[in-house]
């Protein structure tokens, strides 16, 4: 039934030969969970074992014949990723230099596990990219792909879960010069497959990402030191608002290659979150 309850609801798509029914694509049916009722009806429950497992795959070393430099600077990325979400409580597991099908491999692999015990997944991915894909060390591949792995109808165990991903990589080649400014559920519910997941890229779509090759991304000194500070006390989308800042303000680069010097950077939140996500009880 439709939300006015009356009426038919259709698809904002062009009609013709491939348009698609309402039920013509098993891939996108939506998924059943199991929910029980709560005080927190908007807020995620933690009221599982552990809070989760969280994934990085820290790409510093590419492959000779794709062209791609070394990305120094991410180890201190991947360190600092390390130390907060472990003291988070997840369960924090490091891939380094990860070709294509190694990170299929070890994403597919997660994606298989039983995440019954575990209240969220995070995947923090540091590497080279461009706008909808993300590289490994010998070629790029459709970051879609990878996150997509953990849709309801693909990971079952993580339904209705918050699914963080967390991205640190290049989304284009334009360059941003800033401008001054004047500082002044209850019961068996049927939810989308894509619903729960959370997309945290470190810059704007089109924009190129900027890394200090010493103290590590402006995204994720960001993220982590936000998180550290706020992570017991706001809630996910609060936090993020927050990294927003820091970069937008903190940051401004400082580069001896033309047209590099003192641009900007503004990460890019992209939440089909269904509800608050809090790292604490």
């Amino acid at each position: 039934m439709s939300a006015n309850g009356s009426g038919e609801d259709s698809t904002d798509a062009k009609s013709g030969d491939g348009q698609w029914s309402q039920s013509s694509s098993s891939a996108s049916a939506p998924m059943d969970v199991d929910a029980k009722s709560s005080a927190h009806s908007f807020r995620y429950s933690l009221n599982f074992p552990c809070i989760g497992q969280c994934i990085i795959i820290n790409n510093k070393n590419f492959d000779r014949r794709t062209g791609m430099n070394q990305r120094n600077g991410t180890d201190v990325d991947a360190a600092n990723a390390v130390k907060v979400f472990g003291k988070l409580g997840y369960k924090v597991k490091v891939y380094n230099d990860q070709s294509v099908d190694q990170m299929k491999h070890v994403l597919t692999s997660a994606s298989k596990e039983d995440h019954s015990c575990y209240a969220s997944f995070v995947c923090v991915l540091l590497s080279h990219g461009d706008e909808g894909v993300f590289f490994g060390t010998d070629g790029s591949i459709e970051l879609k792909y990878l996150t997509s792995l953990f849709r309801g109808d693909r990971c079952r165990s993580l339904v209705g879960k918050p699914k963080l991903f967390f991205i640190q990589a290049c989304r284009g080649t334009d360059l941003d010069a800033g401008i001054e400014t004047d500082s002044g559920e209850d019961g068996m519910t049927k939810i989308p497959v894509e619903a729960d997941f959370l997309y945290a890229f470190s810059t704007a779509p089109g924009y190129y990402s900027w890394r200090n090759t010493m103290t590590g991304s402006w995204f994720m000194q960001s993220l982590c030191d936000m998180i550290a500070k706020y992570g017991k006390e706001l809630e996910l989308l609060h936090i993020m608002t927050r990294v927003n800042h820091k970069v937008a303000v903190e940051f401004e680069s400082v580069s001896n290659s033309p047209g590099f010097d003192a641009k900007k950077q503004i990460p890019c939140i992209v939440s089909m979150l269904t509800k608050e996500m809090y790292f604490f009880p």
